[in-house]
C-alpha cells in the first residue's frame, strides 16, 4: 500500500482576467500508479471553484463535470502539455535547472515549472503538507512585487535583511484575509498568493509561529518568478487538533 507521504498533489489555480485574483478550482493527485482530478466545489472555502465560476470561471473542456473525480493512469493530457517534453535535446539541463534529479517524475517538474503558458490562466502550487512529526510545510512565490514599485536595490535589501514576516491587513477591501509580505526593515513587497491567505491567516490567529524562508531570488525573471518562500510550522496538540478539524479549507495533505 501506497504511503500517505508517496501521495503527491498539486492545486490548480485559475486567475480570472477581470479581477486578477487566483481561485483554487481544483487539486491534482498522483498514488503513484493513478492521478485524480477533481474540482474544489465540496469545499467551503475561500477561493474555490464555486466563486472562480462567479467571476468567469468555465470548467476545463478536458474536465466538463463538476462533481465527477476523473481518473487516469497517464498524466492528464491538459496537464503534460505543459511539461518540458523529454524529447528535447535540452531536457536534462532543463531538470537540472529546475533543481531536480534526472529520477524526478512528472509531478515533481509540474510543480516547479508550475505549469504555466505564455497567455495561459492556469497554474500550479503546492499544498500545505502536515507531516508525522507534527509540522506543516509549504511553498510559494511572492505575489504581487511587480505593483510595489520597489527599489532597483531590492535583491540586495532583501539578502542583506532575510527576516521577512507576514502582516495581516485588516482593512484590505480586495481581499479580507489579505496578508502582506515585510522585510524586517519595513518594506513591503508583496503578498502571500490569495488562495493561501486565509489558510495562513488562521494559522496566525491560533498563534502559531511561522518560520519564513527565502528559497530562491531570481531579480531576472518574470515578476511572478522573482521570490519563493518556505514556510514551515511546528505544532502542538491542540494546534493539530485545530488544523485536522479545519482542514485549512481544502489546502491541507496530510503526509502521515
Amino acid at each position: 500500500m501506497l504511503r500517505m507521504d508517496e501521495i503527491k498533489s498539486l492545486l490548480v489555480l485559475w486567475q480570472s482576467k477581470t479581477n486578477l485574483l487566483y481561485y483554487h478550482v481544483g487539486t491534482l493527485f498522483f498514488y503513484g500508479e493513478v492521478y485524480t482530478f477533481q474540482y474544489t466545489h465540496h469545499q467551503d472555502a475561500h477561493r474555490n471553484v464555486g466563486e472562480a465560476r462567479r467571476n468567469g470561471y468555465r470548467l476545463h473542456p478536458a474536465f466538463p463535470e463538476l462533481e465527477i473525480e476523473y481518473t487516469s493512469t497517464n498524466l492528464f493530457s491538459a496537464f503534460d502539455r505543459r511539461i518540458p517534453s523529454s524529447d528535447r535535446v535540452d531536457f536534462k539541463e532543463i531538470i537540472k535547472n529546475l533543481g531536480l534529479s534526472e529520477q524526478a517524475d512528472l509531478m515533481d517538474i509540474l510543480r516547479e515549472t508550475r505549469g504555466m503558458l505564455a497567455g495561459d490562466n492556469y497554474s500550479f502550487e503546492q499544498p500545505i503538507r502536515l507531516y508525522e512529526d507534527r509540522h506543516l510545510k509549504t511553498g510559494f512565490y511572492i505575489n504581487g512585487m511587480r505593483h510595489r514599485e520597489l527599489p532597483s536595490t531590492w535583491p540586495l535589501l532583501i539578502q542583506k535583511d532575510k527576516n521577512l514576516r507576514f502582516i495581516i491587513e485588516e482593512k484590505n477591501h480586495k481581499d479580507p484575509h489579505a496578508i502582506r509580505i515585510e522585510n524586517e526593515s519595513g518594506l513591503h513587497l508583496g503578498y502571500v498568493p490569495g488562495v493561501y491567505a486565509e489558510a495562513i491567516k488562521s494559522l496566525i490567529q491560533q498563534n502559531i509561529l511561522l518560520r519564513i524562508s527565502i528559497t530562491d531570488i531570481r531579480p531576472q525573471s518574470a515578476p511572478q518568478w522573482w521570490v519563493s518562500l518556505s514556510i514551515k510550522a511546528d505544532l502542538i496538540d491542540d494546534q493539530i487538533d485545530f488544523v485536522n478539524k479545519t482542514q485549512l479549507n481544502g489546502l491541507i495533505q496530510n503526509s502521515a
